[in-house]
């Protein structure tokens, strides 16, 4: 379905009557005077500039206004369309649009040039890769502040489309073409802009497969009189039954796009003949209740094709799309398409998220107040948009939140964490360009690398054979690295390049040791065997890095020695047996394998977590959490007794306890909802008591439960966050 413009009215003198223009765009009396001063701006910058041999600026913005009025977005809106070819390609900067026509135009025309220089990186290297053009749907709404500007966009590339489905130029008619179907005509679908999506598809159909779309639109037109015929004897036959329902309605038949009928015939695997709602009658009534009404006539008057029925009023689409579609077989056994909804319902499913800019006119409300509604309106929008697909299931939450999308300098589209450093890029890419980075530009300019990336930068990592990490990278205070998974790789690095000088400082450390306690003609080699290591280095390392103690070793030590004269008292911390210590499998602790264990009741580790060991005078070894309260305050003199600890790959049958607090809004039945919702988790709930706050509409509900491992924790707290009442879930 490709849209036939009216002809832009000139004078005499063939310059544009911008006043019967504007009538012809039937824009409110509020507009007028914003959209004559950006037309009159963009033609006094614009009408020389030639952007093909019978079009120049001002006569692209004209075009792109007409889409955006078309939407009913706002005037301000419409002013930016008007202007911003000239923009682009004419000495006319933001400043002059900030002066003549105000300081929003300007902001909306600066976010639809963020999204073009988002669109020639992606230009030039387009990829098949399913995900790649995902990311780069997602990397066009995350950048957009304004929803205005993705729509803006969408209407841009439409105004491409036409101007090249012309040319001589195949790679730019191609490249513009399959641009519509990865990103742009699904981008207008998600956003229930359908007046722009089937246009984009049919004339990117038209260009990718020229021989096909002529085969169907040549069917569709041999077969015109015959169908306009059906068409006019169906919405006759509605009028009656519309005129015996007692419902006011408004009838018509539709064109079907070419598209549409072409993916159906793919889908189900049919010719052109037996594809039923290339014809399809429309229904608008008044009220719901009038859908249901007419609904149950059509059935009554013609057969209903039961499988193909599908009630999007009780049960609208993820993107909001509100209808009743029904096919049913006429006299002659021929399907049609009915689809029944409201004058409202039909709106919202013609113009999307745009419906939501129209301003009403004769309204009481000023601009201010109708702005405001309309963004509360597109964020409500924004929470009700979620589907089962990668796109959109969590628009919101990754999108606008947490996610930021970055360019490789091969245009590649990369999402990392909010707040990720060029370092972080360097090793998500890989450890080694990670390791030899010294440097990053952004979109070609030299940055720090604890610089926070943003959504469209390009990033190019300046890497050399001699260069290595550096410990400040790991400082929390200076911000070089976000991720989790580039501060492990670098601790990897440092842990198997400090090997060297860690081996010749255990070596040092034991002598010392033993010279100081008077300890000679001991067997190095069988005591690096009896603490369980395999190699001499090993062993050596573990004490130079700090992940053996000596005082660790010593009980060893005194059943091989000969002591050479009375030695110095060693004091050692032997085993003993306690009823609430036991040992555990999945607990690796680094150079003892003899002394009992037991987990912190302060900070309750479970696996998953960084653990570390303290060697307690009487109870054998405590495990914490290494970001544990008690083991941040550790006295000087008291390090010595802590270890390094891990865990080693556990069944995850066990429950270890974990405590959670969640603060919530007040809610009837919240702590009922959280029960029900960990039992059908089939997680154990050990404890629970809420508690309210002094002074506060909030309460806290705190918990504790029984997980196998971090993951499984992680994932809870991320259900329960998606309660509407909550307000907050952390562990404690």
């Amino acid at each position: 379905m490709v849209h036939t413009r009216l002809p832009i009215p000139c004078r005499e003198d063939g310059s544009v009557d911008i006043e019967q223009w504007m009538t012809q765009l039937d824009l409110s009396n509020e507009s007028h005077t914003l959209i004559k001063q950006a037309c009159e701006l963009a033609q006094v910058t614009g009408e020389d500039r030639h952007i093909t041999a019978d079009s120049n600026c001002f006569l692209q913005g004209l075009e792109l206004a007409e889409i955006l009025a078309e939407l009913n977005l706002d005037a301000d809106t419409i002013a930016a369309g008007i202007v911003y070819s000239a923009f682009r390609h004419t000495d006319l900067t933001q400043d002059d649009i900030k002066q003549t026509l105000g300081k929003e135009v300007a902001k909306l025309v600066e976010g639809l040039q963020q999204a073009d220089n988002l669109h020639a990186l992606l230009q030039p290297h387009a990829k098949s890769n399913p995900q790649q053009i995902d990311n780069a749907r997602k990397m066009i709404l995350a950048m957009a502040s304004d929803m205005r500007i993705v729509a803006a966009r969408l209407a841009a590339h439409l105004c491409l489309l036409r101007q090249v489905k012309n040319s001589s130029d195949k790679t730019r008619r191609q490249q513009a073409a399959k641009e519509a179907i990865d990103i742009f005509a699904p981008l207008a679908n998600r956003l229930g802009l359908y007046y722009i999506k089937w246009e984009l598809e049919d004339l990117a159909f038209s260009i990718t497969n020229p021989d096909e779309y002529k085969a169907i639109a040549k069917q569709l037109d041999e077969r015109r009189v015959d169908r306009e015929k059906r068409v006019d004897h169906i919405v006759d036959t509605l009028k009656q039954i519309a005129k015996t329902a007692h419902v006011t309605a408004d009838i018509y038949g539709r064109a079907k796009h070419i598209y549409s009928i072409k993916r159906k015939m793919d889908k189900k695997h049919l010719p052109f003949d037996e594809i039923y709602d290339a014809i399809a009658v429309r229904v608008l009534v008044d009220q719901v209740e009038d859908c249901y009404k007419m609904l149950s006539f059509v059935h009554d008057t013609w057969e209903p094709i039961h499988r193909e029925f599908d009630d999007y009023i009780a049960t609208p689409k993820p993107n909001g799309y509100q209808s009743i579609h029904t096919a049913v077989f006429d006299e002659d056994r021929k399907k049609f398409e009915v689809q029944i909804r409201t004058h409202a319902m039909h709106e919202a499913a013609e113009l999307g998220v745009a419906a939501h800019w129209k301003y009403k006119e004769g309204a009481t409300k000023s601009a201010d107040e109708n702005k405001i509604a309309c963004l509360r309106q597109i964020l409500e929008w924004h929470r009700e948009l979620t589907d089962d697909d990668s796109f959109s299931a969590e628009l919101e939450q990754n999108l606008f939140q947490d996610r930021v999308y970055i360019f490789t300098p091969q245009h590649d589209i990369i999402d990392l964490p909010t707040g990720s450093t060029p370092l972080d890029f360097a090793y998500h890419v890989h450890s080694q360009i990670g390791h030899h980075c010294q440097g990053a530009k952004v979109s070609g300019k030299m940055v720090p690398l604890n610089y926070t990336l943003k959504t469209g930068d390009q990033v190019e990592i300046l890497t050399a054979t001699k260069a290595s990490p550096s410990r400040d990278w790991l400082s929390l205070q200076r911000a070089y690295l976000k991720t989790s998974s580039a501060r492990a790789k670098v601790l990897q690095w440092f842990k198997q390049h400090d090997h060297e000088t860690q081996s010749i400082e255990g070596k040092l450390l034991l002598e010392r040791e033993l010279r100081k306690n008077n300890v000679s003609h001991i067997n190095i080699n069988d005591l690096a065997a009896n603490a369980g290591f395999k190699t001499l280095e090993a062993f050596y390392i573990a004490l130079g890095a700090g992940h053996l103690r000596f005082a660790q070793i010593a009980p060893l030590i005194l059943d091989k020695v000969e002591k050479t004269t009375e030695s110095k008292p060693i004091e050692i911390i032997m085993p003993v047996t306690l009823p609430k210590a036991h040992k555990r499998d999945g607990i690796n602790i680094q150079g003892i394998d003899h002394l009992l264990f037991k987990l912190a009741k302060c900070c309750k580790p479970i696996p998953g977590d960084d653990i570390i060991g303290y060697l307690t005078r009487t109870q054998g070894i405590t495990i914490h959490r290494t970001a544990c309260k008690n083991i941040q305050a550790t006295e000087t003199s008291e390090v010595e007794r802590l270890t390094e600890a891990s865990w080693n790959q556990v069944e995850r049958s066990q429950n270890y306890p974990a405590d959670i607090e969640i603060t919530a809004y007040y809610q009837p039945e919240l702590t009922h909802h959280i029960a029900t919702l960990l039992l059908n988790e089939k997680v154990p709930i050990m404890q629970l008591c809420s508690m309210n706050q002094k002074h506060s509409t909030l309460f806290k509900i705190m918990l504790t439960i029984g997980v196998p491992h971090r993951d499984n924790l992680d994932r809870i707290i991320k259900k329960l966050s998606q309660f509407s009442a909550v307000s907050s879930v952390r562990r404690i």
